[in-house]
């Protein structure tokens, strides 16, 4: 689920058409988001997407 979140989230969906596509809620969404964060040791949007488009 985080990696479809992170790619919609690239393709410039905001929280809530991420959820919508993924049939999840947007605190659902925003959990992933922060995880990914941590994850990639990141703290914006902006950042994950560049580092995940590399």
């Amino acid at each position: 689920m985080t990696a479809a979140t992170i790619q919609l989230v690239a393709r410039g969906q905001r929280v809530k058409e991420v959820a919508a596509e993924l049939n999840s809620s947007s605190t659902t969404v925003q959990t992933y988001l922060r995880r990914i964060y941590q994850k990639l040791q990141v703290h914006s949007q902006a950042e994950a997407v560049a580092k995940f488009l590399r």
